[in-house]
């Protein structure tokens, strides 16, 4: 089983800081690039890796921690979803 997070702020950020308590590889993505991720990942624990958007929705169970409204333009990062699970944080605010 393979997991990511998809947004990195303080959502993102705290649900990295969980899976990296229970030694748990996940990735992080966001809009910016993962070099500019990667510090901040790399600070919460060993098991949590900066990745491209592309390469983070490969992962089996996608979790969204962004703002509502950019989930259509993260949709259209996979032709289709089939076979994933996608756990909603989003704000819709």
């Amino acid at each position: 089983m393979s997991y990511a997070i998809v947004g990195f702020g303080k959502i993102g950020q705290a649900l990295a800081h969980a899976f990296a308590r229970k030694n748990i590889e996940v990735t992080v993505a966001s809009r910016r690039p993962p070099e500019a991720l990667a510090p901040q990942a790399r600070a919460i624990g060993p098991t949590v890796v900066a990745r491209s958007l592309r390469d983070a929705v490969e992962a089996d169970t996608i979790i969204l921690a962004v703002p509502f409204g950019e989930h259509r333009e993260i949709a259209k990062a996979l032709p289709s979803w089939k076979g994933k699970t996608v756990i909603d944080a989003s704000n819709p605010t």
